[in-house]
């Protein structure tokens, strides 16, 4: 089985909406520059595919985790080989599987199915943001809890809490 092939099995084994997909391929070396191309990735809402090296692949699922929320996730890695193996869940629980783990990588994740990305209610999530400092969490906490609880992305709720913060 080609590399350049191994898509095609990771989708099919992923329990994601196979269609419409978009296949990206590897992500920029640079995380600076992997995080502004999974920004820009955010809000599409085919499922997307991506291939990642063994050795940024953790990294590369914590920005999912924090720009894309909580979402669906397949992680296929040695596609065809003796140690084949699948990751399937929320993108927070398959993070928790990357200790030491080898092998190319291809990454499935569920597209954004939210149709209006400002559908939730901002002064709620300010107040639950409020809430939780107030009871002892850092902002920084806080924000992270409030995006997993409300399966909204990191920085969305950091960029709503600050704007209303001015």
């Amino acid at each position: 089985l080609p590399g350049a092939n191994a898509f095609v099995p990771a989708l099919i084994t992923s329990s994601i909406d196979p269609k419409p997909f978009t296949f990206y391929g590897f992500l920029d070396s640079k995380s600076s520059r992997r995080r502004k191309e999974l920004d820009e990735l955010k809000d599409v809402s085919n499922t997307l595919i991506f291939y990642e090296a063994p050795h940024r692949i953790k990294d590369t699922m914590q920005l999912m985790l924090d720009i894309f929320g909580n979402r669906f996730v397949s992680l296929s890695r040695e596609i065809s080989k003796k140690y084949e193996s699948v990751y399937r869940g929320l993108i927070s629980d398959v993070i928790s599987s990357l200790d030491n783990i080898k092998g190319e990588f291809v990454i499935v994740v569920e597209g954004n199915h939210n149709n209006n990305k400002n559908d939730f209610n901002k002064s709620k999530i300010i107040e639950l943001i409020d809430y939780h400092i107030e009871n002892g969490l850092s902002k920084k906490d806080a924000i992270k809890l409030v995006s997993n609880i409300e399966n909204i992305s990191k920085n969305d709720v950091y960029n709503l809490y600050h704007k209303e913060e001015k």
